[in-house]
């Protein structure tokens, strides 16, 4: 039996408290015998074992590498040209350095974009992206950049990933396409979403048509994996939709089944895995 998980992230420090009764952060557990594909377990970072943060709970988790692939929805890189030198390593350990508020898990988003790129944000252009995010916004995807502070910035999430992946130090796709185990994945539910044809807007609220899309988006996955039990948390939580999307990015790695092979990129920018 194979043992996925996926996660859905946030860069918001305070979803990671131990008092968050509603955090977005969910952690979901995909077991797979044979031909049989089933979420085994589904629940917020917060009820994750252990007595440590949520943050360092997660961390703890997939540091121990008990399981083949973990799916993470966030960035795991920025644009080569922020990349020291265009070694991933370097920039993990740059994001290692950086000064962190007292009370949170990782850098401000503003610190971790100063640090990287020299220079107080908004950058020149203001939002540089990946190559592997220009392919899925040219599909017209809404892609955040990794260096953009504010509005619907992606620089808190991509400083909060940066660290736990410094922190657990482990095998990270695709600089290392495997490892024994505990390989860890960049996921993009709404790129899984739209490649797969089920909604990938318009899915995250409670309006009438959010819970239609999500009732759309549960009959699509129920031909891929056996929900279990499962089917009212993601009937009401988007957020724990969103995790068991990116185990499927986990088993699209271990399986070599991409939808979108790692383009000449990949090697200082990363590469969202999506199952095809």
């Amino acid at each position: 039996m194979s043992r996925y998980l996926g996660i859905d992230f946030s860069g918001d420090y305070r979803q990671w408290t131990s008092c968050r009764r509603q955090s977005n952060i969910w952690v979901a557990e995909v077991r797979v015998a044979y031909k049989l594909v089933k979420l085994h377990d589904l629940r917020r970072v917060q009820d994750l074992p252990g007595d440590e943060s949520p943050f360092l709970r997660l961390a703890k988790l997939l540091g121990a590498q008990d399981f083949e692939a973990a799916g993470v929805d966030a960035p795991f890189s920025v644009p080569r040209e922020y990349v020291p030198n265009g070694e991933h390593k370097k920039l993990l350990n740059l994001v290692a350095k950086i000064d962190t508020p007292e009370n949170h898990p990782f850098p401000a988003a503003a610190d971790f974009v100063r640090a990287v790129s020299g220079q107080p944000p908004p950058l020149d252009p203001p939002k540089p992206l990946r190559a592997t995010e220009k392919y899925w916004k040219d599909r017209g995807l809404q892609v955040r950049s990794t260096l953009w502070v504010r509005p619907r910035g992606g620089a808190a999430m991509t400083s909060a990933c940066l660290s736990l992946l410094r922190k657990i130090d482990g095998p990270i796709w695709p600089w290392e396409h495997r490892g024994p185990k505990g390989l860890l994945v960049e996921a993009f539910p709404m790129a899984q979403l739209c490649h797969w044809g089920l909604p990938y807007q318009n899915y995250r609220d409670g309006h009438e048509l959010a819970l239609k899309n999500r009732e759309t988006i549960i009959k699509g996955l129920q031909g891929r994996i056996d929900l279990s039990n499962f089917q009212d948390i993601l009937r009401g939580s988007a957020d724990a939709l969103d995790a068991v999307l990116c185990a499927f990015a986990a088993m699209a790695v271990i399986r070599g089944n991409l939808a979108v092979s790692p383009g000449p990129s990949a090697a200082p920018e990363g590469w969202i895995a999506v199952y095809a």
